[in-house]
Parts: structure tokens; C-alpha cells; sequence
């Protein structure tokens, strides 16, 4: 299966991090977090197949622990990294959590930020919440800095994402846009999650997080935080006044949980 993976890393031998994008995003999404997280970790961003600089091959198993599986490959393979740390947002927390399942020997920790699974009734809806916002950002590619100063189009693009639309930087936008408007695998990945649920179990041994914001409008509470299915040693973490893609209203706090929940597992 097709995973491109960037490693950063500043020259110093430091724990390996992983991170996840979530659907129609790309590695692209952590780029403002990387500086902060390089004086903890090395860095590993992964491009989901259809996504970012990752092909996708038709035919191919793209459910959230096939995506596991193949993300552990790539990582063994191309940068001789066989343990790690694992954070995702989204369908990548999702995968995240099916990481730190299957190998509970590779994965230390998992910070899994709005994580798509632990929905109550496994979502059987053809298209994603996201839609929308996938049909304007292909249109709006074209003429992004024009469409990012006119506010009823970026909130049409956002507001389902974050309340906070209006504090988007045009970076974050520009990447997130260019990222939706290219995934070849928005369809097929979210085929691969249809009529499922998280219903793994992961090892007490690997230590969890799972950080959902209070005004979360992708995923909302009364539908998609059952913590029933998640891990039942996870630590369960509400953020206020925050949305959906917790690294853009709060990236200095999402280092911080990533970084606390890593040192959890390196002390045991």
C-alpha cells in the first residue's frame, strides 16, 4: 500500500514521533507544530494513500488498521524506525489508535486528537461531513488569496471545522485547500471506514490521550465521543473553546499533550 513519509529530525537522537493526518488532509497539517515537537522528538509526517505525495492503487484495503499496518511498513523500511510515539486527528487518531493495537511493542504512546471511530452507531452515510468543503476547495485553488479575504467563503470552507475560522492563517488554509483539492483517496478512505468502528484493543502498556475539543462540530459528543469504545485506560481530555482540528486553534497545547503523553511511556 502506498505511504509517503518525510522524516525532520535536528542532527539529536531523540524518540521517534509519528504523525497522522485525517481524511482529505495531508502531512502537510502539522507543519506549524513541527519546530516545537523537533525538541522532543524526531519527526515522521505520513501521507495517507490519495493523499499529500502518496498514489493510491485501486483495489487496495484502505480501512483505518490496513492503514496502520501499511504506515508501521513504511516507517520499518525507509527510516529503520521500529518503535515510536503515534498522534492523529481525525481518521488519522483513528489510525493512531489502531497502531498502538497492533503493535504494542512498536508504539509507546498514542495522542489521538478528535479521533473519528468512537462514534456510537458506525456511520453508514455515502458522503463525508466534509464534502462541501472538498467540491469549494477544488474550486477555490485557483484563486485562493482572493477567496481567503472573502469571509462567507471561508466560512462556508471551515466553519464546520473550527468556530474560529476567521483566525486561520492563509498558510493553514493554503495547504489545507491544495491538500483537499488533491486527495484522490477523499472516496475511497472513507469507503474503507464505512459501517465500522474502533473495536480494538490496545495494551495497557501503551499509554493513550484522547483529546476531543468542547465545540467539536465534525465529530460532535452526542454522536461521536462514546467512551465505552475507547481504550478504558485512556485519558479522556475536553478542551474549551475548541474545535475539530485541534493544531490550528491551539498548536502550542497540542505539543504539550503529545509531549505529556510521550513521557508517560518513557517512564515506565
Amino acid at each position: 500500500m502506498p505511504i509517503a513519509s518525510k522524516l525532520f529530525s535536528d542532527g539529536v537522537d531523540r524518540p521517534a514521533l509519528v504523525l497522522v493526518h485525517g481524511l482529505g488532509s495531508a502531512g502537510t497539517i502539522w507543519k506549524s507544530l513541527t519546530p516545537a515537537l523537533l525538541k522532543h522528538f524526531k519527526v515522521i509526517t505520513v501521507d495517507l494513500p490519495g493523499h499529500g505525495s502518496a498514489p493510491i492503487h485501486p483495489d487496495e484495503k484502505v480501512d483505518p488498521k490496513s492503514l496502520a499496518q501499511a504506515i508501521f511498513e513504511e516507517i520499518s523500511k525507509k527510516h529503520a524506525i521500529d518503535q515510536c510515539h503515534v498522534a492523529g486527528n481525525s481518521l488519522g487518531g483513528w489510525i493512531a489508535l489502531e497502531m498502538g493495537a497492533l503493535g504494542p511493542n512498536k508504539v509507546k504512546s498514542v495522542t489521538a486528537l478528535a479521533p473519528a471511530g468512537l462514534w456510537r452507531i458506525a456511520t453508514k452515510k455515502r458522503f463525508p461531513p466534509s464534502l462541501d468543503a472538498r467540491i469549494l476547495a477544488k474550486i477555490s485553488q485557483y484563486f485562493m488569496k482572493t477567496a481567503y479575504r472573502i469571509a462567507p467563503l471561508k466560512a462556508l470552507g471551515y466553519k464546520k471545522i473550527t468556530h474560529l475560522w476567521r483566525e486561520l492563517s492563509f498558510e493553514s488554509c493554503r495547504d489545507s485547500v491544495i491538500a483537499m483539492a488533491k486527495a484522490t483517496g477523499y472516496k475511497p478512505l472513507w469507503k474503507g471506514l464505512q459501517n465500522q468502528r474502533f473495536n480494538s484493543t490496545v495494551d495497557p502498556a501503551v499509554k493513550i490521550a484522547i483529546v476531543f475539543g468542547d465545540a467539536d462540530r465534525t465529530l460532535p459528543k452526542a454522536i461521536a465521543q462514546d467512551k465505552s469504545i475507547a481504550p478504558p485506560h485512556s485519558d479522556w481530555i475536553t478542551v474549551e473553546n475548541c474545535a475539530h482540528v485541534i493544531m490550528w486553534n491551539y498548536p502550542d497545547l497540542t505539543v504539550d499533550l503529545i509531549k505529556k503523553t510521550a513521557d508517560k511511556a518513557e517512564i515506565r
